[in-house]
């Protein structure tokens, strides 16, 4: 069986119980669509692997560890998603279709720089994330502050991006905010309304509204 496949089974058992309790396997072939001969054989898989408990005719529950990873694979699908539809305008049917299929390739490091790109809201998958950023749990031993609270000519690295307008991510990150790059303030006192600051070997003016969108840790 294919890395995907599996996976498949591991998101699904996890959008029918949440992580607790178990799923009748009839339930999960059904929902699958699929046989259930396909899912008991799928389950005792899984169940060698450690990732799942499998009782045949009580059902399946997923184990800590495939909890997890379940729960990896599916905020993998919730920041496809978002990046498909917000930046490349692609219809949701279309983007949930394609982001079924890329999950299973893109890699932890990459959906997680991806998230911090598109400011992805927070959910209860974020509890599994291999690296989560301080947007989610602010911890560390980094000072994390919005671009608008720096001083002229402080200095930081973007930590990410955060805006309910896709939009306005987009225009950041044609202007070169893109967490992980570093960032510099002007020198001098401005005007409020604006802050300009240099990025990506160019200098740019943002107004606050934009410049409240960008998050830096500034040590």
């Amino acid at each position: 069986m294919t890395t995907g496949n599996r996976e498949d089974y591991l998101i699904n058992i996890l959008r029918l119980t949440e992580g607790e309790g178990i799923t009748k396997t009839t339930e999960l072939a059904t929902f699958m669509k699929v046989s259930p001969a396909s899912v008991s054989e799928m389950l005792k898989i899984l169940a060698n692997e450690k990732l799942v408990e499998y009782e045949k005719y009580k059902g399946v529950k997923l184990t800590e560890e495939g909890l997890n990873y379940a729960r990896q694979i599916r905020r993998k699908h919730h920041v496809l998603e978002n990046f498909l539809v917000d930046m490349l305008n692609v219809d949701s049917e279309t983007a949930h279709e394609e982001a079924c299929r890329i999950e299973h390739v893109l890699s932890n490091e990459s959906a997680i720089k991806m998230c911090q790109m598109l400011g992805t809201p927070a959910d209860c998958d974020c509890q599994s994330c291999s690296d989560p950023c301080r947007a989610v749990s602010n911890s560390g031993v980094h000072i994390t502050a919005a671009l608008t609270d720096l001083n002229p000519g402080e200095r930081g690295t973007i930590s990410h991006l955060k805006n309910d307008d896709p939009e306005i991510l987009k225009k950041l990150i044609l202007m070169g905010f893109v967490p992980g790059r570093k960032l510099e303030m002007d020198g001098e006192k401005r005007d409020d309304d604006i802050r300009i600051v240099s990025v990506n070997q160019s200098t740019v003016v943002l107004d606050v509204g934009m410049a409240s969108s960008v998050f830096i840790d500034t040590c």
